[in-house]
């Protein structure tokens, strides 16, 4: 009797540790399948990370400048 190594149905992410999929276990489940199990239906929570109101002013004004300079190609 031959039995197969690849689980049944599809082990769920676990949040804050590392899941790990062999490619073939997607390929055997099927793409689209596999991502619409494990893919978040909602977007995730950015935690507070203690930034100040000027800190948080201040990176985004680095973006702006960053996005600016992408823009024009440097």
């Amino acid at each position: 009797m031959i039995t197969s190594t690849f689980p049944e149905t599809i082990p769920p992410l676990r949040w804050g540790q590392l899941t790990y999929y062999s490619p073939a276990d997607i390929k055997r489940w099927g793409v689209q399948h596999f991502l619409d199990t494990v893919a978040p239906t909602q977007a995730l929570p950015i935690p507070d990370l203690g930034f100040t109101a000027e800190e948080n002013a201040r990176m985004d004004e680095l973006l702006r400048e960053e996005r600016a300079a992408a823009a024009r190609g440097l």
